[in-house]
């Protein structure tokens, strides 16, 4: 099966390849091996697709001449009716074959656009909103509620590299192989090609949205008068949850400043090797556990939050068996 599109209609469109790791350009191949999409249907696909194209150039190009801009929403195009077909077919190359045979290419287009505008818009609200701010005059706070004083830095509840997840994602793209419950590991931003790669971004999203919740249940006051700031750290939340945790364990007490030497001594306290004591593991998620069913919080916030300290105990022993 031939993947360059062949209509001359839209001459970059017509340049463009069809990426075979597409689930569309695996659906063609098994219908040509099948016989049952003759050259002539898949041409009148790629037709088709490249109306789309040339209605998403329409829409969001300003400047013709930008022949990158232009390849950009081409391979949307692509994407976009790919994560479509395989939605609709369930993954399933026979049935992806019927459906390319009698509904209308748009028709999936639409599907994953739909799917991707849902993401989409997500992280377009994460990125405003998912930054602690300060409180205003009346004391009322000021969490995402979109506070511009440029003399204040606000505190982001997303780490820098889920950061570029949120801005890969508005192009389609993505920057994750696996789930994290904090994202710490990510690749140059590439193309989507399935759908479990859309789903996998939902779900990492949702990790997002939970720390958001989580946060904002901890009986943390004035978030601004902590010494150290929180803005001056990597990953504030962290910072903010393994303060929480030695004060703890430390001093019984609900507090969220720690120096270095309460630091140390946490470290001594609770690991051996790198490795959190077990008994004190099951003691701390258990009082977040109950902490957020008292303030309650979903248990789809209480899971994550567990999860989250856990990952934070983690990597809390990776710095204590490094010193």
């Amino acid at each position: 099966m031939m993947t360059n599109m062949t209509t001359n209609k839209f001459s970059l469109v017509a340049e463009a390849t069809l990426d075979r790791r597409l689930f569309l350009a695996q659906a063609l191949a098994h219908g040509d091996t099948l016989s049952r999409i003759q050259h002539e249907q898949a041409d009148t696909l790629y037709e088709s697709i490249a109306t789309i194209a040339h209605k998403l150039i329409t829409m969001k190009t300003a400047d013709l001449s930008d022949e990158s801009a232009l390849r950009t929403h081409i391979q949307t195009a692509f994407t976009l009716t790919s994560l479509g077909l395989e939605y609709g077919s369930k993954g399933d190359l026979d049935k992806a074959v019927q459906l390319l045979r009698k509904t209308r290419v748009v028709k999936f287009f639409q599907i994953g656009n739909t799917l991707m505008e849902k993401l989409r818009d997500r992280a377009r609200h994460l990125l405003e909103h998912a930054v602690i701010r300060p409180h205003n005059r009346d004391g009322e706070s000021l969490l995402g509620a979109g506070y511009t004083d440029i003399e204040t830095e606000g505190i982001q509840i997303y780490t820098q590299a889920e950061l570029e997840f949120l801005k890969a994602l508005l192009i389609y793209r993505i920057t994750i192989q696996t789930l994290q419950v904090t994202i710490r590991d990510i690749d140059t931003p590439r193309p989507l090609l399935h759908l479990n790669e859309v789903e996998m971004m939902d779900r990492q999203l949702a990790c997002i949205e939970y720390r958001c919740d989580y946060v904002k249940a901890l009986p943390l006051e004035n978030p601004f008068v902590l010494d150290p700031p929180l803005s001056i750290f990597p990953n504030p939340i962290e910072r903010l949850t393994l303060s929480l945790i030695v004060n703890l364990v430390l001093y019984r007490q609900v507090d969220f400043e720690i120096d270095e030497e309460a630091r140390q001594d946490f470290h001594q306290l609770a690991y051996t090797e790198g490795e959190i004591r077990e008994s004190l593991r099951q003691q701390l998620l258990s009082w977040i556990t109950e902490y957020l069913e008292q303030a309650q919080q979903p248990e789809s916030v209480k899971t994550y939050a567990v999860a989250y300290w856990d990952d934070c105990l983690r990597i809390e022993g990776q710095a204590a068996a490094s010193q």
